[in-house]
């Protein structure tokens, strides 16, 4: 399989590392959809990013897509999904607010640091830095973090990659809203989890 796509994108780090965590093996190709253009139109003409080329050739686009593709290559011992229903609803609910902080993240960061400052929106951000916040809140309030460091089960599952990777995102890309709106539990578990192997591993510069 070949993941396409910067690590600096929480879409495809948060990929990279099930990958890993899967115990699936991959090629990494670091294109930009920004820097590299007609190489990522030639594998990905929707320019989207992550992609993911399977064995059998069959472009898979869409993180949440190509994790449910995932799961079912997996064999059942890796899954990131636990099968219990409460847990699952649990994960799913954890899941669903960290992509959510993850969309509004990557929203300010394109609109004051990519586009022109004359054509910045400030209405526009104002309203997704509150979204982000509440957001941050109300992963606050319902993660709890268990004996063996984790959010939903005994080891790693999807729900921590995705909390810890959108948290390491805001650290780098945001790093006011990471200081000032980022609580001390969550900061404490983005610690925990990046200090990894499978994090250390597939980390990426500002």
């Amino acid at each position: 399989m070949k993941l396409i796509g910067m690590l600096d994108s929480p879409y495809v780090r948060r990929v990279a590392i099930s990958l890993k965590a899967m115990n699936l093996l991959f090629e990494h190709e670091a294109l930009s959809v920004f820097n590299d253009i007609e190489k990522m139109q030639a594998v990905n003409p929707l320019m989207k990013a992550p992609a993911l080329i399977t064995d059998e050739g069959t472009l898979l686009i869409d993180s949440t897509l190509i994790l449910e593709y995932l799961e079912r290559k997996c064999d059942p011992s890796v899954s990131l999904l636990p099968k219990e229903l409460n847990q699952f609803t649990y994960s799913q609910s954890l899941i669903g607010i960290a992509l959510t902080l993850c969309d509004k993240a990557v929203q300010l960061f394109m609109e004051y640091y990519r586009r022109p400052p004359e054509k910045q929106y400030q209405e526009w951000g104002d309203r997704v830095g509150r979204q982000l916040r509440i957001g941050l809140d109300l992963l606050d309030q319902q993660i709890k973090v268990n004996e063996a460091g984790y959010l939903v089960a005994q080891r790693m599952m999807q729900a921590d990659i995705v909390v810890a990777v959108v948290l390491n995102y805001l650290q780098k890309k945001l790093p006011q809203y990471y200081q000032d709106d980022v609580s001390d539990t969550l900061k404490a578990f983005s610690s925990m989890m990046e200090a990894k192997t499978v994090f250390t591993a597939l980390q990426w510069d500002k």
